[in-house]
């Protein structure tokens, strides 16, 4: 090892000139010292503009700014640390910017804010994000180097690992890396072990998040975002709209005959279910070729103002085993009604964006949606084959257990597996010969509705009893059972074709308290977002209905000498018995009749209007409606007390900020962490006043070890660290006295001190240090035990 020899004064002056001496192996070199320009007033006064350019890493500023000023370029002592408020504040600045953004990334999309239908630039937005995350890490390695210099300015020990910990939070690797075993596993107390081990996995998991954080909270996102809501009053109860009971007096008589056009009658539209039965067989329907196509379990229903789809689903349960026929066919559609009245405020809402200057300007794309309160029509039809063999046939009529009924609401004692190839239930109600006596052709498919009992049939709504076509004796029937009920269901409607007249309803289950079943061993539900039977849970109100509403399903077609239901039994499926085309049948047209109740009603009260000098007429008022200030119609209050009352949300695709979905949610939580530790960094520096920018650098801790007396326990380590014990040792950073006691060096002492010498030997607040000794002077190591060493 090289003696250094240098000048007896700590200081050099200005106008001096001191050698230093080094004598090697190679002889001696005199160099001359640089000298250290006396502090000058210009030097105080733009000491808290180095100190703060230092801090946000701006170091070629300093050079600049001391180059300009005629300064010099020499080194001078510095302070290692100090306890100055303003300075340490200062030097917190390096968190301002990304903290900022942070916190206004995080803030914004709490909100949430809309930007439009389209968006330019989001590349520049994703360059912007990678800046933010250069610019967290630098901070998050700042807070790093502070809890380091935390510990070695007081004197204490840490494991050698720990010094260039915040030089590494961009390596996710340094969680496994020999340095971070070497600190968990050192001799240094259990405490501080701790917490730089806290501190180090805390800021490396954020400097590995916070850059994709802030690109997904920074960059628009395309969604659905809200763009008003409002209230709708329909002039119809809700008693009146989802009655639990329907009676044939509830229609009018001319119902009978069926409707040519869509209307209150239950056989309206009849001819959908037949265009499913021509989809089903592979012929597409003329009405499929339209503008308006829709899935192929669906055919079109149209309201007075609204298009509808009726979902047909058949051998829902041909994965599972009984006791339920596995032909069984289900349906639903929209309320008629209640779409109508969706349609009629999307149109409005699209009008609306005449008198508006909201962002939503420029849209035709809102979707109009009725999440709470609204119910429509599931049903459910499941057949079974029996024969009658004459008039004297006196043997016991049964029908399917109840489809979609638990199990648990049925008496075992009463279902047998004797009469039907199913599980059913004996109705004594009824006999053979009554069924015979059905009025119609026998060349024809004839219908006889039977009202079945809750008591033994707990959860069916009505039974029908199908008389197939014969030229003999011998009568062969479909004994059948339907389930009927009101489910809670979300509705949505586009207003780009509600703009036209006519929007095209969608609808899926709603469930508001989250209680619909898993699947169970007898009843599996047949999970389908739009489509599920599975009583008691769902459909939640159950519906019974009479015989002679459940004849108007069944009417003669005008000019024809037929009926609804043997016309379309006659164009059955032509791979499939008659079961299967008469549960889709009867759940289809079933399923159609119940959507039609109310269907006369209408959409109520007096629009809230604004003057828009576009149209140069009042619409709607738009601004109102968009920012959801309150409800758009307004009503009577005392006479609209028992009207149906729905809320419509109102929403538009486009770009925006949000924190819809857990992605979002966990990146703002990263972010708002981070934050919480920037708070924690600037309340810590302006309380303790303390500030330091040394050794935050790779150069600054090389320079400190170079000019550090060696130490033996570093032997044959100059090539390479390969043994966990070296990242284990404890370092400190210690003055260096002479014998003058005067003092100022500073270097790395590795392995165990006594803390008298700690004590004696730590680093000084507000002192300048910089100059070498001339030897060894008087520092002492003293060796000591593991228990000194982890003090």
């Amino acid at each position: 090892m090289e003696d250094v020899k240098f000048d007896e004064k700590p200081r050099i002056e200005e106008a001096e000139i001191a050698s230093i001496q080094w004598t090697s192996s190679w002889g001696s070199v005199d160099k001359p010292l640089p000298s250290a320009p006396k502090a000058t007033r210009v030097q105080s006064y733009i000491a808290y503009a180095t100190g703060t350019l230092r801090s946000l890493g701006l170091n070629v500023l300093v050079y600049i700014l001391q180059h300009f000023l005629g300064l010099g370029l020499d080194e001078i002592p510095k302070k290692a640390f100090q306890r100055d408020r303003v300075m340490a504040l200062l030097r917190a600045m390096i968190h301002i910017i990304p903290f900022t953004v942070a916190m206004a990334e995080v803030i914004i999309n709490w909100r949430g804010y809309y930007v439009g239908a389209n968006i330019d630039g989001l590349s520049y937005l994703q360059f912007a994000a990678k800046l933010h995350e250069m610019a967290m890490q630098s901070s998050l390695a700042v807070i790093v180097f502070g809890y380091v210099r935390h510990v070695l300015f007081s004197g204490r020990a840490l494991p050698i690992g720990a010094l260039l910990s915040g030089l590494q939070l961009t390596q996710l690797s340094y969680l496994w890396s020999m340095e971070l075993w070497g600190i968990a596993s050192s001799n240094i107390p259990l405490r501080r072990r701790l917490g730089i081990i806290m501190v180090i996995i805390v800021t490396v998991s954020l400097a590995s998040t916070v850059g994709p954080s802030s690109a997904i909270l920074l960059i628009p996102n395309l969604s659905y975002w809200p763009a008003g809501s409002t209230h709708i009053w329909m002039n119809i109860t809700a008693d009146d709209l989802w009655p639990s009971k329907l009676d044939g007096t509830m229609l009018p008589a001319s119902c009978s005959q069926a409707p040519n056009v869509s209307s209150i009658c239950p056989a309206s539209e009849w001819q959908s279910v037949s265009e499913y039965l021509s989809l089903a067989n592979g012929i597409i329907p003329p009405s499929f070729l339209g503008p308006y196509t829709v899935s192929p379990y669906s055919v079109q229903l149209t309201g007075q103002g609204s298009l509808r789809q009726l979902i047909i689903q058949h051998h829902i349960y041909d994965n599972h085993s009984a006791p339920y026929d596995r032909a069984a066919a289900q349906a639903t559609t929209q309320q008629g009604a209640v779409a109508d009245a969706l349609s009629a405020t999307s149109s409005l809402w699209d009008i609306a964006l005449q008198s508006s200057d909201s962002p939503f300007y420029d849209q035709r794309d809102a979707v109009q949606s009725i999440v709470a309160n609204n119910y429509q029509p599931y049903t459910l039809a499941s057949c079974g084959a029996d024969i009658i063999k004459d008039e004297t046939d006196d043997r016991p009529v049964a029908f399917p257990i109840p489809p979609g009924s638990s199990p648990e609401m049925l008496n075992q004692a009463d279902v047998t597996d004797q009469i039907l190839q199913m599980f059913a239930i004996v109705y004594p109600g009824i006999s053979r010969s009554d069924i015979l006596k059905t009025p119609g052709s026998k060349s024809d498919y004839r219908v006889k509705w039977v009202e079945l009992p809750e008591d033994p049939f707990n959860g069916s709504s009505i039974g029908a009893v199908i008389l197939q076509p014969t030229s003999n004796q011998t009568q062969g029937i479909l004994l059948c059972n339907i389930a009927a009920g009101w489910g809670v269901s979300s509705m949505n409607m586009s207003s780009s074709p509600a703009a036209s007249g006519t929007g095209l309803a969608s609808s899926s289950i709603y469930d508001p308290d989250s209680t619909l079943p898993t699947a169970s061993d007898y009843s599996r539900r047949i999970a389908d977002a739009v489509l599920t039977f599975d009583l008691p849970l769902y459909p939640q109100r159950k519906i019974n209905i009479s015989q002679s509403w459940a004849e108007y399903l069944n009417p003669q077609i005008p000019g024809s000498d037929t009926t609804v239901m043997n016309t379309l039994m006659s164009r059955k499926l032509a791979d499939q018995d008659d079961t299967t085309s008469a549960n889709i049948m009867l759940a289809g047209l079933l399923a159609n009749g119940l959507s039609r109740t109310g269907f006369n009603s209408r959409l109520q009260g007096e629009i809230r209007t604004a003057f828009s000098s576009t149209a140069n007429a009042s619409v709607p008022d738009g601004d109102y409606w968009f920012a959801g200030n309150g409800d758009v119609f307004k009503v009577d209050p005392a006479a609209s007390q028992d009207w149906v009352k729905l809320r419509v949300d109102s929403h538009v695709e486009g770009y925006g900020f949000g924190l819809e979905g857990v992605a979002p949610k966990l990146t703002a939580a990263v972010l708002l962490i981070y934050c919480a530790l920037v708070v924690g960094h600037i309340l810590y520096a302006g309380i303790s006043g303390v500030s330091s920018t040394s050794w935050d650098s790779i150069t600054e801790l090389v320079t400190l070890a170079v000019n550090s007396s060696p130490s033996i326990q570093l032997r044959n380590t100059c090539a390479g660290v390969a043994q966990m014990g070296v990242f284990q040792l404890p370092v400190r950073i210690l003055t260096s006295r002479n014998a003058t006691d005067d003092g100022d060096h500073l270097e790395l002492v590795f392995g165990g001190v006594d803390q008298s010498t700690v004590k004696r030997y730590r680093i000084q607040e507000n002192h300048d240090y910089g100059t070498m000794l001339r030897g060894r002077g008087e520092f002492e190591i003293t060796r000591t035990d593991s228990a000194t060493i982890a003090s």
